[in-house]
């Protein structure tokens, strides 16, 4: 058999032989899980000397770790999640990828995402607002119940589903806001004292789907902001992270004398650090109310550090098992930084971006972890300098009950989302880009890169890498196919290329196209459809396409037909969550805003788009209700259901035309 035309189609088909039945490893399959760089805290009191002493490298006269005023460039997290991981959800006997069990295009085969809509049991379960909302999977769908999920001062929020509960997992804050006093000590050297606007924090509600009507089981708190959370065979890891949030001096201008006495103030903050600014809190409630559990999460000597890594802040992996109560089975802390999340069935991969430093309009200020890569000063009025980084962190999974740690390496570069992150027979991939977008006075510096690593005594251990990619360019999609990735990057022409990851990295194929692909998703035949945006020969972004590559041969990879939908965005550009592909159907669905109508009018509508042979065809467009933008497409059979804050509109799969819909209030 031909290894080049059957590869694609191989690695699929074996990732969704393994995942019958849910994630089920052999024992041999992932190699035991080793911490020898992890240390764990000794006492307390060593614990408040390691965070201060970070702090203390951070610490200005106008803040603490990038903190106060004038406002300082934060590191900047990567929004976009459509760089394409190993083979998702539910593959095809020819490689096409369909979605997950409950509806969602997810990452990795068997392991499930929180998203905004959950499809099970021909109901459709959707977070909009603060409710959580039970809708009837139907061509005339009704609401069938309805639950509050949020306090109040919720900004968006995720559900999970296992059997009939689902975990809602709400970002909020804790307003403990004091009015900042001003000091004056008669000279007209004024500073004034800021205290924090308030503490992120994560909820997370357990609410019972026995019935139509949804009732709340239990609540519970967390401190620290959500990362991101799997779910697999019943068990949920959820990530947060927090740090302390400080009060802060600054001058009211710069070049003050008062500069050296906030300076001071900020100093003798950081010495006054305590157990409670450091260790996130949990509180837990039963449906009555009644506190089942309130304190620290964890303790000083549970929280551990990597002799590797730096920084002031906590990341919290919280173990529990929805099925049975929020209660959680364990909780893995360690001192480090984390912005996105990425799983595989045997480990979870947590990675933050290093962004060197930043400055707007005021003193520089290190974004970079102390201690680690090159500082460059940079005076007021400055901009962003310094190479990126990404520090990963693995956790081992294997346990139902447990999450362990395994280990910490760095690469260079930015990652664009948590897809462009994929394990393979125990090796770690991760593509990157050197410089960030937004660093035009060294973009003709960047190119891109996929770097291999292999876990070896506490470490993530650089094996391989093929570098040199797009020159000039960023990457803007990436999909792995066992020892094959498929990387696309941009800026003014789209080039795919074509990887052999296996022994030493290698370039195999290329492809050089107008306008670019943001997400890649295996259709069968070894064909790949890319959805992104058209571009003219200068680069300049025309509207959105659908595309349709032949990669049967990894040397010569083709495009073999575009479909251009005019003007307009959809929310799969950036959140692949919001792309769905029937497999037996084969066809994609996706909302679309269009804004290029000749009538100068703007149409939101979810668009079907079908792969006959190696030809592209619009299978339809269903008309959604005013007020009822589409954030979801899912299909269930014959039906196709358009989600969105205002309602849920249902049409026929095959031609898009509208059977009925629902406002949600």
């Amino acid at each position: 058999m031909d290894r080049r035309r059957t590869l694609v189609a191989g690695a699929l088909t074996a990732a969704a032989v393994l995942g019958l039945g849910g994630v089920q490893l052999l024992p041999s399959t992932a190699p035991a899980a080793r911490a020898d760089g992890l240390v764990a805290y000794r006492s307390c009191a060593e614990m408040l000397t390691h965070y201060r002493a970070e702090l203390a490298a951070t610490v200005t006269a106008w803040g603490v770790g990038g903190g106060g005023w004038p406002p300082v460039a934060a590191a900047r997290e990567s929004a976009a999640t459509t760089a394409a991981g190993d083979a998702g959800a539910a593959a095809g006997a020819d490689g096409a990828v369909g979605s997950g069990p409950t509806g969602t295009n997810v990452q990795e085969q068997g392991i499930d995402e929180p998203d905004l809509v959950k499809l099970a049991d021909g109901r459709l379960v959707v977070l909009a607002g603060d409710r959580l909302r039970v809708v009837s999977a139907a061509a005339e769908p009704v609401v069938l119940g309805s639950v509050r999920v949020g306090d109040g001062r919720s900004y968006g929020g995720e559900l999970l589903l296992d059997g009939d509960r689902a975990l809602v997992v709400v970002p909020s804050y804790r307003d403990d806001r004091v009015e900042p006093p001003v000091m004056d000590d008669g000279t007209g050297d004024i500073a004034t004292r800021l205290f924090r606007p308030g503490t992120p924090t994560t909820r997370l509600v357990l609410v019972d789907l026995a019935d139509d009507q949804p009732r709340v089981l239990e609540q519970a708190v967390l401190d620290g902001q959500y990362v991101s959370a799997r779910l697999v065979g019943g068990t949920v890891r959820l990530v947060t992270r927090s740090q302390p949030s400080l009060p802060i001096t600054y001058p009211m201008r710069p070049g003050d004398p008062a500069e050296d006495r906030a300076l001071a103030a900020n100093r003798a903050t950081v010495s006054g650090l305590a157990l409670d600014d450091v260790l996130p809190r949990v509180e837990r409630r039963d449906a009555d109310g009644r506190v089942l559990e309130s304190g620290p999460a964890v303790g000083c000597r549970e929280t551990s550090y990597a002799r590797s890594a730096a920084g002031a802040a906590t990341l919290l992996v919280t173990t529990l098992r929805p099925g049975d109560d929020l209660a959680a089975t364990d909780r893995t802390a360690v001192t480090t930084d984390g912005d996105l999340v990425y799983a595989a069935a045997d480990r979870l991969y947590v990675a933050t971006s290093r962004w060197g430093t930043a400055s707007v309009g005021g003193p520089a200020v290190d974004l970079a972890v102390p201690g680690r890569g090159r500082r460059t000063a940079v005076g007021a009025g400055g901009g962003v300098a310094d190479e990126v980084t990404t520090e990963l962190h693995a956790f081992d999974t294997t346990g139902s009950t447990s999450t362990g740690y395994v280990g910490t390496g760095t690469v260079p570069g930015y990652v664009m989302g948590r897809w462009a992150l994929s394990r393979h027979d125990g090796d770690l991939r991760v593509a990157t880009t050197r410089q960030p977008p937004w660093d035009g006075d060294r973009a003709g510096d960047t190119s891109s890169m996929v770097v291999r690593l292999a876990e070896d005594d506490g470490r993530l251990v650089e094996t391989g890498r093929v570098e040199g990619l797009g020159r000039t360019e960023q990457i803007r999609a990436v999909r792995y196919f066992g020892d094959i990735a498929a990387v696309v990057t941009f800026r003014q022409t789209d080039p795919l290329y074509l990887l052999d990851l296996s022994g030493r990295p290698r370039v195999l194929g290329e492809l050089k196209v107008p306008g670019f692909s943001t997400y890649l998703h295996p259709v069968g035949d070894d064909l790949l459809l890319g959805l992104g945006q058209d571009a003219d020969t200068d680069g300049r972004i025309t509207g959105m396409q659908v595309s349709l590559f032949d990669v049967s041969d990894l040397s010569a990879p083709r495009l073999v037909d575009r479909l251009r939908l005019g003007p307009g965005w959809s929310p799969a550009l950036d959140d692949s969550r919001a792309f769905t592909f029937d497999p037996g159907r084969r066809q994609a669905t996706f909302a679309f805003a269009s804004y290029g109508d000749p009538s100068g009018g703007y149409r939101d509508e979810a668009l079907g788009v079908t792969v006959e042979g190696d030809r592209l065809r619009l299978a339809g467009r269903m008309a959604l209700q005013p007020g009822s933008w589409s954030t979801r497409v899912l299909t269930d059979g014959d039906l196709v259901f358009a989600v969105g804050e205002g309602g849920v509109v249902t049409g026929d799969a095959a031609t898009m035309a509208p059977t009925g819909s629902v406002r949600l209030g």
